[in-house]
């Protein structure tokens, strides 16, 4: 199969030259040429836009490469895209703003993600810390809290572009024309790493964007708390039910051994020289931008997931060898990403709250559920959003969850996970009185909502709905002959309100 004609390179957040291609465009060129299928150089376009702006967001960048596509390319002229990092949400906006969404054709054959950020990265609240404020202003940018507002997980931008595609009909890849390719590492480079900043060494990431984060196969959850009652005088609506459960088309994804986020000695993109010699990222790339037919992108997306199995297996235990200290080991385990949204039934955020996971652990699977029966090392992180708070981020080592025998590498060993029978989850919202209130939520566990949930290398969106309690009292009409004087302010809330407003 002939390389595409054109290739486009759209690069990341915050970067102000082109060098953070490497020489991958240069290196494509020569590949090409060994097979017969020159790119003119005038034709491999590096896309420079600026994200380092604070005005600047996501939208408007996407509404930016629509232009200069129209303008730098001809008309009815298909091009393959290779992005970087923020690259991959800008194009997925602008494919899906003005293609899937007019269900129109799109000029685009191919789009090459390599770690995308498509869920968003757990670096994005630091890069609009006081610390990284600093560093811009000496260096005479702004940071571009427009296009990091965005890339904050559970950003409600990231959250609707992802409900699309986790929506989205499951042939979507074969009839809308483009194939779709996420390429992401998982190592970290230790040289890279910030004390000050402990994501830059998170496992299950490649050091700035989680695998989870990465990959587009996701899952969408759907939670509605069930209609309000009365039992003994007391309002109650303890259960949560699922109401719907969805997964995104099928998409091709690959774990590239050895290669971090950036960097140029393993990252995944500025590490690549045109020498000619093997690179991961090169043979992946090519083996992409070679599909011409459905049928054969289904052969591909199926040798990746066996190839990623084969490299998170070996890549799971890493030994760093010191001189005078003793040699450090990490396990590189595999995570998954839930990112949980609170609303009430009328679109409303819930405020505060505490959301806790429940567990029963594989050996005692009769247990009642409990919070303190979660398997040890479940816990990766947690993140708030700081613009949707109703919007919070889990990050959870899947294995250790889902359990996994012991492991043992050059002499180092570690014990047996024993995972999780069942998961459900707790909701108990702050604001739990007065005349416009929540109630205590609950989703028994169960082992489907854990099999829904924590997919090894997803991320699993979780819409949960709660039920706004309205009050009599909060409105009452009085006949002028039953006026009083008595400060009505003071009388104690009566019982709840149907949504329909009609009499309890």
């Amino acid at each position: 199969m002939p390389f595409p004609q054109t290739v486009v390179f759209v690069h990341g957040w915050s970067v102000r030259n082109t060098n953070t291609y490497g020489q991958l465009p240069e290196r494509l060129r020569s590949e090409a040429a060994k097979l017969g299928s020159p790119i003119d150089v005038k034709h491999v376009w590096l896309g420079k836009y600026v994200s380092f702006r604070d005005e600047v967001q996501v939208a408007d960048l996407s509404r930016g490469f629509a232009a200069a596509v129209q303008k730098e390319l001809a008309d009815g002229e298909r091009f393959a895209c290779i992005t970087h990092s923020t690259g991959g949400p800008v194009v997925r906006d602008w494919w899906q703003r003005f293609y899937l969404d007019r269900k129109t054709a799109c000029p685009m054959s191919h789009l090459v993600m390599l770690a995308p950020a498509n869920f968003g990265s757990a670096l994005a609240q630091l890069g609009k810390s006081r610390l990284s404020r600093i560093k811009t202003f000496f260096e005479g940018v702004e940071p571009g809290t427009g296009v990091l507002d965005w890339l904050e997980l559970g950003s409600p931008e990231s959250w609707e572009l992802n409900r699309k595609w986790i929506e989205a009909p499951k042939n979507v890849v074969e009839t809308s024309g483009v194939f779709p390719f996420v390429l992401t590492g998982q190592t970290i480079d230790r040289k890279l790493y910030d004390h000050v900043n402990p994501y830059t060494g998170e496992a299950g990431s490649d050091g700035v964007v989680r695998v989870a984060a990465a990959n587009l196969n996701a899952t969408s959850v759907r939670l509605e708390q069930e209609l309000v009652r009365l039992e003994k005088g007391k309002p109650v609506a303890p259960r949560l039910e699922v109401k719907r459960t969805r997964t995104a088309p099928p998409t091709a994804f690959k774990i590239v051994p050895g290669r971090a986020h950036s960097g140029s000695a393993i990252g995944i993109i500025r590490s690549v020289k045109d020498d000619g010699a093997a690179h991961p990222t090169v043979e992946a790339v090519l083996r992409c931008l070679r599909v011409a037919s459905f049928a054969e992108y289904e052969v591909l997306r199926a040798a990746f997931d066996s190839e990623n199995a084969a490299t998170q297996e070996v890549e799971r235990v890493e030994i760093a060898k010191r001189v005078v200290l003793p040699d450090t080991v990490y396990f590189t385990d595999r995570y998954s990403q839930v990112i949980f949204r609170l609303q009430d039934d009328q679109g409303g955020l819930i405020g505060e709250f505490d959301l806790k996971l429940s567990a029963t652990p594989q050996s005692q699977p009769e247990r009642k559920p409990s919070p303190d029966l979660l398997p040890k090392g479940f816990f990766g992180d947690r993140q708030l959003n700081h613009r949707h708070t109703g919007t919070l981020t889990y990050f959870l080592n899947s294995d250790a969850m889902l359990g996994f025998p012991p492991v043992e590498r050059d002499g180092k060993k570690r014990d047996a996970f024993d995972g999780a029978a069942k998961l459900g989850f707790l909701i108990d919202p702050h604001l739990a009185s007065g005349l416009a209130h929540y109630l205590h939520a609950e989703l028994e566990a169960a082992a489907k909502m854990l099999e829904s949930v924590v997919k090894p290398n997803q991320t699993t969106l979780v819409d949960i709905v709660l039920r706004r309690v309205i009050r009599e009292g909060v409105f009452r009409l009085v006949r002028l002959d039953q006026r009083s004087d008595t400060d009505f302010s003071k009388e104690p809330p009566g019982d709840p309100i149907p949504p329909d407003g009609t009499s309890v």
